[in-house]
């Protein structure tokens, strides 16, 4: 889902709001985390992650992302905030 959120030095914002399923048959332990956590820092980007019954948490932590407690099969919801999010979310996909 797309959702206008104004301007940033001229240039149009969008979120981008989509779900994955862990797949990771350990759920989405340290390693995973750790990679998602580095692809959204390196990007700039703000984007949060959120299970189902729980607040969003931020996605450039490893620990917050962790505490999710995301087990194999369960569905997270992601929301990126960025002037380029379709390329993030397509990184960020590919660690499902």
């Amino acid at each position: 889902m797309w959702v206008p959120t104004g301007t940033q030095r001229g240039t149009r914002r969008m979120a981008l709001t989509f779900t994955v399923t862990v797949r990771q048959v350990d759920g989405w332990h340290a390693r995973p985390a750790t990679e998602f956590a580095n692809l959204v820092a390196a990007s700039g980007q703000q984007v949060s992650v959120a299970k189902a019954g729980t607040a969003a948490v931020r996605g450039d932590s490893v620990l917050s992302l962790m505490m999710l407690g995301a087990k194999c099969g369960e569905t997270l919801e992601i929301a990126i905030d960025g002037s380029q999010p379709e390329t993030l979310a397509a990184a960020l996909k590919s660690l499902f």
